[in-house]
């Protein structure tokens, strides 16, 4: 009998075929059953032991799967005469969807996956739309917005999601440390080889009055507190690190600096505007005699003596 084999389970030698004619057309004329699944399969003898024949594929199909001991629920009981597939997703491909489909990956936690399903579930179109255009209908219908990321403040939320929305190397984002002495910038770094997201950080002190672009800030003195390539396990997990730590506390205070010309961005603006304070006390000569003053009022219980520190903060 001529014919194509669709699949084959080397475990059980079980095979799904359809009967064609001219090698090609499947046998579909008068009361003949096409659709084989044939047990015993042998490809060089292209013969079986023994066969469960039939008119429509989704039913071999079905068979098929049981035969080779494979769990193949129908869709929700029931399959129409006209169908010849069905579609599945499991937990796992939620699993993937949330670490490689969406716009910024997500942790793919327990509980996670069963907000992502109830999500799923909750749209009557998603297994029509999902046979339509697969990973995509799911990317779509999650809401990120509901999911755990994994991290601790709204702020290491908001800089995880722009970090990975961030590919221009003429846009950066400039935000001041906790205690407003330094300024973080993110941009794609200044070597691409080192990857191609990179967060450096720059003191106030070294903040003159000069332009200052990204290739500027390790010349200057800065340094590099994260460098990844951000789509790798490692970068992803290096961000999601960084994000908790006390370096983002106050990216809500961040600001975006762009080129519209394609070129580095000058960042000296912002980067003054966000540690100005730390830059003025820098800069502001201290008064030996007045500090003496304050200090002798100070230590006579003067009720409005202050002292000035100066140094290390205490």
């Amino acid at each position: 009998m001529e014919h194509i084999v669709l699949e084959y389970d080397e475990s059980t030698r079980t095979a799904l075929v359809v009967a064609t004619s001219n090698k090609r057309e499947p046998v579909l004329s008068g009361n003949a059953s096409p659709y084989i699944v044939a047990d015993g399969y042998d490809f060089e003898s292209r013969s079986w032991g023994a066969g469960h024949y039939f008119t429509d594929i989704a039913a071999a199909k079905i068979d098929y799967e049981r035969s080779c001991r494979h769990s193949y629920p129908l869709a929700e009981g029931k399959l129409r005469d006209d169908e010849f597939c069905t579609i599945r997703w499991c937990r796992e491909d939620v699993a993937t969807a949330l670490s490689e489909y969406l716009s910024y990956p997500i942790p793919a936690t327990k509980k996670n996956i069963d907000d992502v399903v109830g999500q799923l579930m909750a749209h009557g179109s998603f297994q029509d739309r999902s046979i339509e255009n697969g990973w995509e209908t799911i990317s779509a219908i999650i809401d990120e917005d509901a999911l755990d990321l994994g991290l601790s403040t709204k702020q290491g939320v908001d800089f995880y999601r722009d970090a990975f929305g961030h590919w221009n190397s003429t846009e950066a984002i400039v935000w001041p440390s906790s205690e407003g002495d330094a300024a973080f910038v993110m941009a794609v770094p200044a070597d691409s080889e080192d990857g191609d997201l990179a967060v450096y950080k720059i003191d106030a002190c070294l903040i003159g009055d000069d332009e200052i672009t990204v290739d500027d800030i390790e010349r200057l003195g800065g340094k590099r507190e994260l460098c990844v390539y951000k789509h790798g396990f490692d970068g992803i997990e290096a961000i999601r690190n960084f994000a908790n730590r006390v370096a983002v506390d106050r990216f809500d205070e961040r600001f975006g600096v762009n080129n519209l010309y394609g070129d580095l961005p000058d960042l000296a603006p912002t980067l003054r505007k966000v540690t100005e304070g730390a830059r003025t006390t820098v800069q502001t000569p201290r008064d030996p005699q007045a500090i003496a003053a304050a200090a002798l009022s100070a230590a006579e219980g003067g009720a409005k003596g202050a002292v000035e520190h100066v140094g290390n903060k205490h």
